[in-house]
């Protein structure tokens, strides 16, 4: 890590997936694997949760997690339940399924939820490494009223936006995109996209990086017509999560900054990822530099070049302090970065 940041361990979270903060300021998990959403307290201040509160159990793989006035709103395989969420009791109730969304069906199976301009968008992954989708809801964003109802594709030719935030800066959704497998070690590029005002289409899976056609899936496709991604990152990084910063407690430097978690690569001759990178931004919110190492030492090199992972980064979140949160889901651990000399 630069100098003056610290890392230590704040909470034990088996499967720790995505993150968010209730609007009271308590740290929420999903636990996916064990299909819980748990509540980690520091009401001390202390920088270590004091305790875990389980806040819902035998869920069907909880993976998304947001609140949006004052609702407690999570994503599982196949639906999106919206709960009332009580603060001083830490307590969710009257649960109801407020829409259905395709289930796994082989492929990728997290589902993750943004707010912005008070519709919600949730991220479903292809069922497939490349392949035409019969349903347009894959490999896509789809946009819902904050009810559940009016659904509809927002942007497609996603194929596996596991990350989705809202870039303060141009208030539009950016999204981390998981490229195809078996196009080699260093193709194609993961992504980072910039949604828009209107989403559009990202290419795959006829197209990938930067407007790149893939002949293998289409002969004549006009990749001219998609949109590229705003960055592009180490193929088989699997990028999981991204936050921007602009809380006060990090230094000038890093307060206009886009952090991503690289959960690694699982079929790369040479593993790479296990990591946190940071992003340099302008004032208008866009990239001004090429992806720098921000969290490392999750991947150590061993004597056959192969690399042994001590943990996999999953999600991010800033806390109301100005910390940030870093889910491990292999460690089973949260842990909270912060700085000072």
């Amino acid at each position: 890590m630069p100098d003056g940041f610290h890392v230590s361990v704040f909470a034990e979270a088996p499967g720790a997936r995505l993150l968010a903060f209730s609007p009271g300021g308590v740290l929420l998990v999903t636990e996916m694997s064990d299909g819980k959403v748990v509540a980690f307290p520091d009401a001390k201040h202390s920088g270590k949760a004091e305790r875990s509160v389980t806040v819902l159990q035998d869920l069907n793989a909880p993976h998304g997690i947001a609140f949006h006035n004052g609702k407690l709103y999570i994503a599982e395989i196949n639906a999106i339940q919206r709960y009332d969420w009580d603060e001083a009791q830490l307590r969710a109730s009257n649960g109801k399924k407020i829409a259905d969304i395709p289930g796994s069906g082989g492929g990728h199976s997290t589902r993750t939820i943004v707010f912005w301009n008070d519709k919600m968008y949730v991220a479903i992954g292809s069922s497939c490494n490349v392949c035409k989708e019969d349903d347009k809801r894959r490999a896509a964003v789809s946009e819902f009223n904050e009810d559940g109802s009016g659904a509809q594709v927002f942007a497609s030719g996603l194929r596996n936006s596991v990350g989705l935030a809202i870039n303060p800066k141009t208030n539009t959704i950016w999204a981390t995109d998981n490229g195809r497998d078996w196009l080699g070690d260093n193709m194609p590029p993961e992504e980072v996209n910039d949604l828009g005002t209107s989403g559009g289409n990202f290419g795959w899976p006829y197209c990938y990086a930067n407007k790149v056609a893939d002949r293998s899936q289409s002969k004549d496709y006009d990749c001219s017509k998609t949109t590229g991604p705003r960055v592009e990152m180490q193929a088989h990084s699997a990028p999981l999560n991204l936050v921007f910063y602009t809380a006060k407690m990090f230094p000038p430097e890093y307060q206009n900054s886009m952090f991503v978690t690289f959960h690694g690569s699982w079929n790369r001759s040479v593993p790479t990822g296990y990591k946190v990178i940071r992003v340099k931004l302008d004032d208008k919110g866009q990239p001004a530099g090429p992806p720098e190492d921000f969290v490392t030492g999750w991947l150590r090199p061993d004597e056959t070049r192969k690399g042994v992972w001590m943990g996999r980064p999953v999600g991010l979140a800033v806390g109301p302090e100005g910390a940030m949160y870093l889910s491990d889901d292999s460690a089973g651990v949260v842990y909270r970065i912060t700085w000072g000399k």
